[in-house]
């Protein structure tokens, strides 16, 4: 009987799991192309990379979802079976809340070594390699990708505005401005083109212009003449303080030990732990009686899994600024969610109810 009810909720939730993730992986690849289009369209990418960077987006959203995911279709599982009375044939039956969850250990041990693989390991490296596909595509670039009368954003920063293109596929009229620390360079040429440069990361070259250089607000300027100009498609970063973390591998953080580091690889360990957490809290937070809506326990499963996601995002913050003493770190969000999931459980066992009645 019980391993009939076990293959019935494991078949049940794993159903329910893939609608939910393939969902919500469709609404967020569907929003991720909008915006290659949108960078697209406006000349800060090219049509090349457009599988590359959805590929690149879906296993960094898993991430995200994976957990989600589950939670939810546990949630409308189990909120089913309440509001259908199964669950109330199933308690009669001598099944116990906690014999809800056999079926339901070894999928999740596995989704949570293959979410806490992929966030320490996938997507760090898919971030890296959507990053070099997008400078790839910049610095690729033709000039006639640059559409006259429109400002467009390099990857530099900086803005650029053409009148129109020449007929040797060079823009006229060009006007470009750049942000430099505390100062503004300001670019008026008479033409320009895109060049490869010796370090293959691309340059825009202006020819016989000035270049403005000063601070905004500020009367003083130096006005420079030139023939030929050279602005760097991409910056090359040299500063150790402004590497992105979330590019560096699970070992080069290890070897870091310094307390954004340490963060981070907390911050990426986090989606498995959250995983098996949220899994737990799942089964008494679905909880209901069948006069109830079906979807209450969803709507406050949402906002539970929000609350949890945005206290972890603080954490993060307050560790890497160093309010939060390094043997905190990220660990007592976990724990905090982990007592009150037993607590939860315990509620449905009745032991409060039982140790007051006691009393």
């Amino acid at each position: 009987m019980r391993k009939i009810i076990n293959q019935y909720l494991f078949r049940e939730v794993a159903q329910s799991w893939l609608a939910v993730t393939l969902i919500l992986l469709s609404i967020l690849v569907i929003n991720q192309f909008a915006k290659i289009l949108s960078d697209i369209s406006i000349g800060n990418n090219t049509g090349s990379v457009i599988s590359e960077l959805l590929f690149f987006s879906t296993m960094e959203y898993l991430t995200v979802l994976m957990p989600l995911s589950t939670f939810l279709a546990i949630l409308l599982v189990f909120g089913r079976l309440y509001k259908e009375s199964e669950m109330a044939a199933m308690m009669a039956s001598g099944i116990s809340p906690m014999s809800l969850y056999r079926p339901l250990w070894i999928p999740t041990i596995i989704l949570a070594i293959t979410v806490g693989v992929i966030s320490s390991f996938v997507a760090p490296e898919a971030r890296k390699n959507m990053n070099a596909s997008s400078q790839a595509a910049m610095v690729n670039l033709g000039i006639e990708s640059l559409e006259p009368g429109q400002f467009v954003t390099l990857r530099n920063g900086a803005v650029l505005y053409s009148e129109k293109r020449l007929e040797n596929n060079q823009l006229s009229n060009v006007f470009a401005q750049q942000e430099l620390r505390n100062s503004v360079n300001v670019i008026v040429s008479k033409t320009a083109e895109i060049l490869d440069s010796p370090d293959n990361r691309g340059a825009l070259v202006f020819y016989n212009g000035y270049l403005y250089e000063g601070v905004p607000g500020d009367l003083e300027f130096r006005i420079l003449a030139f023939s030929e100009h050279r602005l760097p498609l991409l910056n090359q970063v040299s500063n150790v303080d402004t590497i992105d973390l979330s590019l560096e591998s699970f070992t080069s953080l290890m070897e870091k030990n310094t307390l954004e580091s340490m963060a981070e690889i907390q911050w990426r360990i986090s989606p498995a732990i959250a995983l098996i957490i949220l899994v737990i809290l799942s089964i008494p937070l679905s909880e209901s009686s069948p006069r109830q809506g079906r979807f209450g326990g969803l709507i406050i499963g949402v906002l539970v899994y929000m609350i949890y996601a945005n206290c972890l995002g603080a954490a993060k913050v307050w560790f890497e600024q160093g309010i939060i003493p390094e043997v905190y770190g990220l660990w007592w969000v976990h724990l905090i969610a982990l007592l009150v999931s037993v607590i939860m459980l315990l509620s449905s066992y009745r032991v409060f109810q039982r140790f007051l009645f006691k009393n």
